[in-house]
Order: structure tokens, then sequence, then C-alpha cells
């Protein structure tokens, strides 16, 4: 329905002439007529009595009159919020573990600042417990981790998904062809992972405690883009989130490597500390992230 047909019916009720209401809107009095019949047709309705030269609202014209009111005043403010929200500005503080970043955060942050480019974005990257120690301490606004599942009395969550964790290796790799292998079998390759206490090592590290093991990664690095990429060109074994190498596995990059009775995963979650005054630009931001943010496994 065209805005511009409702404000001439207005103008024309308001008159009770098409004359007048042609010149207080400065149209022809042909254009005001031709208007009028497409809003006639468009509600399958006639609005206007028409007694030879003479026209009047009729029933239906007046009570449409205030369905005209609402939808123009409707289409102002949702134009006023158009304008005002690209216009606004802010800083919104956001904490992110570097596999989800690199994952799926890409794409996402550089459309939020198309859409808000006076909001501006601070992104700390760190591991699961830097970032939770930060958003504690209200260092951040939001944080998207990969842990434990967070306590519920702490934070807000407003995303969270299982992200199970695979083993993985180059298809050079002598185990790659295999249809399972052992724990034990497995710690004896050249391994390729987080350091203590970071990411998703403690997974492993249970395993090795719950069988009374001890392995000696060869390589041991914080930073899973640089892992995945070493991993694609050498022989290692390493441990990543599904996520982060589904596509690799897809097109035969990588191979995952099964191992029976051992299923590790962790919690994908948004949060963000109870009690904190959320923003209109707070709002944006969030709203943006899970109107983009796709699953992060399937």
């Amino acid at each position: 329905m065209d805005i511009r047909n409702l404000k001439t019916f207005i103008k024309v009720a308001e008159l009770n002439n098409f004359t007048k209401a042609a010149q207080a809107l400065g149209y022809s009095q042909s254009a005001v007529t031709v208007q009028m019949q497409q809003l006639e047709t468009e509600l399958g309705l006639p609005l206007f009595d028409r007694i030879g030269k003479n026209i009047k609202l009729n029933q239906y014209g007046v009570n449409f009159v205030s369905y005209a009111i609402g939808v123009i005043e409707a289409m102002e403010k949702a134009e006023s919020f158009a304008v005002e929200s690209k216009n606004m500005r802010g800083f919104i503080r956001f904490g992110i573990v570097d596999s989800i970043l690199n994952s799926v955060f890409i794409q996402i942050l550089p459309e939020f600042n198309r859409r808000y480019p006076n909001i501006s974005v601070g992104v700390t990257v760190g591991s699961a417990r830097d970032i939770e120690q930060k958003i504690r301490a209200n260092e951040l606004d939001y944080a998207y981790v990969l842990d434990y599942k967070v306590p519920r009395k702490e934070w807000i969550r407003l995303r969270e998904e299982i992200e199970p964790i695979v083993f993985v290796c180059n298809p050079q790799n002598r185990l790659a062809g295999k249809p399972k292998i052992t724990f034990e079998e497995l710690i004896t390759e050249r391994l390729l992972l987080m350091p203590p206490g970071e990411g998703y090592r403690y997974l492993f590290d249970d395993e090795l405690a719950k069988r009374n093991l001890y392995a000696s990664p060869a390589i041991e690095l914080a930073d899973t883009e640089t892992i995945l990429k070493i991993v694609l060109s050498e022989n290692y074994v390493t441990m990543l989130p599904v996520f982060v190498v589904r596509d690799y596995i897809r097109d035969g990059r990588l191979k995952e490597l099964k191992v029976p009775g051992v299923e590790m995963q962790q919690w994908s979650q948004l949060v963000h500390l109870k009690g904190k005054a959320v923003t209109p630009q707070m709002q944006m931001f969030v709203d943006t992230v899970l109107e983009l943010l796709p699953p992060i496994r399937e």
C-alpha cells in the first residue's frame, strides 16, 4: 500500500474536497482522483460517496481514517528508527576464543560494521579462561567461549551448543586409513596439542588420567588456526572442534581418527554478566550476531 495514497486520503478526509486537497498537497486534481481510486481498489471497498460533482466520506471512509493515520505513524517511526540506528554511536567490548572467531565471526563483524558504521567493536581474542576472567571483571560486554558449561548463576546465556572435539591428521599419516584406532596407539604418534590448561587440552589429559597413561606432545601451541595450518601440511595428529575441521574432512584434506571409547565435547556459549545493563548498542550487536550466526555444528 502506497504511503503517498494514504497521506492524500487523510488530507481529502480533512478537507472533504479533492480540489482543495490537491492544492494543499501540490498535486493536480486528476492525480488525487487516481490515488483515491488506487486506494479503493487495494482495499476492495468504496471510501467516498460520489453524487454528481460532490464527494463525501462514506462510513467505510470514516472508519478507515484511524487505520490510515496509524499506518503512517508506524511508517514514520520505522524510518526514524532506521536513521537513528544508523547514526547511533558507541563501543562494544567483545571477547572470543580464536577457533570461533576464525570459523564464523570473520563474516559477522564486518556485516555489523556495515549496518552500524558508528558503533565500534573492540575484539579481545584469548583462551576461554582469559575471556571469562575479563567478563567477570566487567572488562567485556559480551563473550563467546568454548569450554565447560558456564554456571547459570553468573551469566546470562544467549546461545549455547554442544561442540564435539575430534582427532584429525592429514591423509599421509599412517593412521589415516584405519577404520578405528585405540587411544594407546594414538598417543604414540607425533602430537600437536594446546598447552596444558588451554582450550580443549584438558579433555585429552582427562583421557590420559583415566587410563593411567602419559603422553609427550611434539609441539604445544595455543593457536587453533596455526595448529590447523601445520596439520594440513605436516605429519601430526591433533584434536580440534568439528566446526573448525568439518570442511577439510569433507574435501579429504584431513582425516578424522575414530577412537572407540573416547568422546570429547565442549560448549560454545554467547554470554554476558548477569545484572549488566544492556544498552541499545549492545542489543543491536547481539541481535545481529544471533541473526547471522549459523549453527556451528550440523
